[in-house]
């Protein structure tokens, strides 16, 4: 008796597939793009908290609290301003394939490189799709953001998949691309 094959897309990866369909991040890809940042602010503000917490306590009353305040204020203004930013970014859709060559699981922090029809590159630095074993030069269905430093991959799924068709963007994802995108 054969055992039935294992989806590769996970139910995960399903939800995020039918919320990007309509142009939308999922709310935690939201979260982690709007805060994305914020460990390095914080381990950057940490020794300088060290170094001048003690003198501004000295000279002020309540330095601790001063320094507190301006490092949450630093805080919120950032995720303010990538919130705006990544509100009126368009969500992309395309069909690409997967090269002959791929990036170990282990070696995530290297892009994840897909290519066009054309064979042109696609780089996408970041990722916050779920991780998805590629077949060599298996069309896949991809919905990602164009970030003014890099591609996000949102999510990613085997375009002859049983469903895919579900997967397709919706009428809501032609609307929600042509108000976002830059005229």
């Amino acid at each position: 008796m054969e055992k039935p094959k294992r989806d590769v897309v996970t139910p995960d990866m399903q939800k995020r597939l039918l919320i990007n369909r309509d142009g939308k991040l999922t709310p935690g890809q939201w979260r982690d793009m709007i805060t994305e940042p914020l460990v390095t602010l914080l381990l950057l503000m940490t020794p300088g908290i060290m170094v001048l917490g003690p003198r501004l306590g000295a000279m002020f009353f309540g330095g601790f609290t001063l320094i507190a305040l301006l490092a949450l204020v630093g805080l919120a203004v950032t995720v303010i301003f990538r919130a705006q930013r990544y509100a009126r970014l368009p969500v992309h859709f395309e069909v690409f394939y997967a090269g002959n060559e791929f990036r170990p699981f282990w070696l995530f922090w290297r892009p994840q490189i897909l290519y066009t029809r054309a064979d042109k590159p696609m780089r996408f630095a970041k990722s916050l799709a779920p991780y998805l074993p590629l077949e060599p030069g298996q069309p896949y269905l991809v919905y990602y953001l164009k970030d003014t430093a890099a591609n996000v991959l949102l999510s990613i799924a085997p375009a002859d998949h049983p469903e895919a068709a579900k997967w397709q963007p919706s009428a809501s994802f032609e609307g929600r691309y042509k108000r976002r995108s830059p005229s």
